[in-house]
């Protein structure tokens, strides 16, 4: 089968398109249909996804359009809605570098009504040469949910110093974003600062069971996105499967090893149900990102992550991977992927399947390319 992703570009201010994203998209569902006999049956496992960009869904009113329902989202006639439910296309693709978080508020009800029909998000999650090329925004300076530590019990929001574009979209990137939808802890902040945007859509409160009544300073919501299915695409990146090596003296990145069941505790302090406001900051900066979308993957049922593109690197990630999958936890939540063709410039796809099946025994193989 074929999970084919599209990418739109528009808003990522790096000059024109050649061929606009609706035009992409009919392509893409012209190919799916051809690969269908008029009884409906596959003849070829064509998967495309939609791509979701929060700036779109501001331009075009008729990109996203839904109701609530019994506390349910259910779609208007909307482009979202031919993609998904008309075209039956398969999942919904993001890519945060190219200058967004994936918990902007424009995008919440669309998670929620995800998370409700069992429609997978892939996300991009490595650092690469795609990204934000326009003029930074000043709000980006501090991170909008996770705070930092300044003594005395003072926490101010996590400032993100970095100032040049490429160096930055690693902050859209970085993994710990995807705790503010799949905690609700975290998913509470970040409605609060979706609030403050005039782009926000005032029914989040009503669609996640928001309330700050009782303390605003610790508001909760009833409805989560606990279970939300999201895939890490690249598995966060060679370069942090190797830090992950390296890093064997930082304590988070050993609690894989010494907490094999469940990884990263992301919001208490340890062996407690103490609350721990500074850990965001220490998990932020220090700890490599094969360890966080782990522990996420043990912690929730419908985490994924694919070896595309970092595959490869095989004599890199191959000894991890089968390490990797000797967890129980996170065996059967390892996918098998390419990236073609954008990993062509390394090797071919031949070239990468026997470079796998060289390092991987038959039943591994078969777990990350077939049953996952």
């Amino acid at each position: 089968g074929f999970v084919l992703l599209p990418m739109d570009m528009v808003y990522m201010n790096a000059g024109s398109v050649r061929e606009s994203y609706p035009e992409q998209m009919e392509k893409l569902a012209l190919l799916k249909e051809k690969s269908q006999k008029d009884d409906g049956t596959l003849t070829h496992h064509i998967h495309p996804f939609v791509f979701v960009d929060p700036r779109r869904m501001t331009e075009d009113p008729n990109y996203f359009r839904f109701e609530v329902v019994k506390g349910k989202i259910v779609l208007l006639d909307c482009f979202i809605k031919e993609y998904i439910e008309v075209k039956h296309f398969s999942g919904f693709k993001i890519y945060p570098a190219l200058g967004y978080f994936p918990f902007d508020g424009r995008l919440l009800p669309l998670w929620k009504y995800a998370a409700e029909n069992h429609i997978p998000v892939l996300t991009h999650c490595v650092r690469g040469p795609m990204y934000f090329r326009g003029n930074k925004i000043p709000d980006w300076d501090q991170h909008p949910v996770f705070k930092q530590a300044m003594g005395n019990k003072i926490y101010v929001p996590l400032l993100l110093p970095e100032r040049k574009n490429d160096a930055f979209s690693a902050n859209f990137t970085h993994p710990m974003n995807f705790l503010c939808l799949l905690k609700k802890e975290f998913l509470a902040l970040a409605i609060v600062d979706a609030l403050k945007k005039d782009t926000t859509d005032i029914r989040v409160k009503e669609i996640f069971g928001f309330d700050s009544s009782t303390d605003p300073e610790k508001p909760m919501v009833k409805n989560g996105l606990d279970d939300l299915k999201i895939c890490f695409g690249h598995y966060g990146g060679g370069d942090e499967w190797n830090r992950y090596f390296e890093k064997d003296r930082l304590g988070f990145s050993n609690e894989l090893s010494q907490n094999p069941d469940t990884g990263i505790d992301f919001i208490y302090l340890k062996g407690t149900t103490t609350l721990s406001p500074g850990k965001p900051e220490q998990l932020w900066k220090f700890t490599d990102w094969y360890s966080i979308i782990s522990s996420m993957m043990l912690q929730h049922p419908n985490v994924y992550a694919d070896i595309s593109y970092i595959l490869h690197a095989d004599a890199e990630i191959l000894p991890l991977l089968k390490q990797t999958l000797q967890n129980k936890g996170l065996r059967n939540k390892v996918l098998y992927g390419t990236d073609f063709y954008v990993v062509r410039n390394h090797k071919s796809d031949k070239n990468m399947l026997a470079d796998m099946m060289g390092g991987l025994d038959v039943a591994d193989f078969d777990v990350i390319a077939r049953y996952n």
